[in-house]
């Protein structure tokens, strides 16, 4: 029986662990606790000074949230949370989706919000 090449080994070895590893990581996206994002953040478009106040909670074991905004409160649409990063759509005004993006470090939160128009950016922080 001929012998397989230390190469070909090599790669199967590689492969092995590869696919042995794939699981484990997609449960780790997956299994991100949103303990950092829940609580109340206030939150402010940095050019135009508008302000908004986010709410992320749980409910039945799924991430929920509210944005509050100058035309009222929404439910938050298409939430997620990985990677220390939120993303998020809500409609205000009957009809206008706007969808927010951002990344959540040690209280503070930074990123953009894009609608119709073009996009700006926000930072906030969680209240104490």
């Amino acid at each position: 029986m001929p012998s397989k090449s230390p190469s070909v080994t090599a790669l199967f070895i590689i492969l092995a662990a590869v696919f042995a590893v794939t699981p484990l990581t997609a449960r780790a996206v997956q299994a991100q606790k949103p303990d950092a994002l829940l609580g109340t953040w206030d939150v402010k478009m940095e050019e135009g000074g508008r302000e908004f106040v986010f709410e992320f909670s749980l409910k039945d074991g799924k991430l929920a949230g509210k944005f509050t905004g100058s035309s009222g409160t929404s439910d938050m649409a298409n939430l997620t949370f990985e990677n220390n990063t939120v993303k998020f759509s809500v409609t205000v005004g009957g009809d206008m989706v706007i969808d927010f993006s951002a990344i959540v470090a040690e209280d503070k939160l930074t990123g953009t919000l894009s609608l119709q128009y073009g996009e700006a950016s926000i930072t906030g922080a969680k209240r104490k």
